[in-house]
This record gives C-alpha cells, structure tokens and sequence, in this order.
C-alpha cells in the first residue's frame, strides 16, 4: 500500500471514530445556572403579580360589602327611630286622650245636670 493508501484508511479511521462532544467550559455552566434561576425568579415575579392581584380584588370586594353593611345598617338604624318616634306619638296621644276623657268625666261629675242641659 501506498501513501495514498496509508492516508485513506488514517481518513476512514478518523471518520469512524466519533468526533468529541463540545467540552463545556466553566462559563457555560456558570451561564445555565444564571438562565436557570432568571427562570426562577421570572415565576416567582408572575406568581407574586398574580397574588397581588387576587389580594387587590379581595381588599376592593371587602371594601364594598363594608360599604353596603354601613348603608344597610345606617338604613335599619333610621327605621328604627323612625318607628320609635311613631310608637311614642301613639303613646302620647293616647295619654292626652285618657286625660280628655278624665277632665270630660270630672267635669260632669262636678257641674250640676241643668247647666249641663242648657249647654
């Protein structure tokens, strides 16, 4: 065999052995560690975001139930005056009432039958 010969089969031998992978470096590695925990820190970010927004949500819902109490309750509290104020009306006329009827009934006991007639 010939040089050409000796060259082609150091050709072949080359060509059949598997090339060696990249090597990597220690930047590399350093560099997939960073893009790892940037990916960490993005989720947690999205998570964080999405959590604010549920806490807002809930703050601005309870903000409006309290509102809506405080109407509700300012409402029932005007009632309640309200029908207090009538019952003592009620009351009240009733006591000038019984009071009408007394005087009516002590006055005709104490005024005599024939100037109650001539009235």
């Amino acid at each position: 065999m010939g040089r050409t010969g000796l060259l082609l089969a150091m050709v072949a031998v080359a060509c059949a052995s598997p090339a060696p992978g990249p090597r990597q470096s220690e930047a590399m590695e350093r560099s997939a560690r960073i893009l790892r925990q940037l990916d960490r820190l993005e989720a947690d970010l999205h998570q964080g975001n999405a959590e604010t927004a549920t806490y807002a949500e809930l703050v601005d819902r309870h903000q409006r139930a309290e509102q809506m109490a405080c109407k509700v309750t300012d409402e029932h509290v005007q009632e309640i005056h309200r029908l207090a104020m009538a019952q003592e009306e009620k009351m009240m006329g009733k006591r000038l009432a019984r009071l009408k009827k007394r005087k009516t009934v002590a006055l005709a006991r104490h005024t005599p039958r024939h100037a109650v007639a001539a009235n």
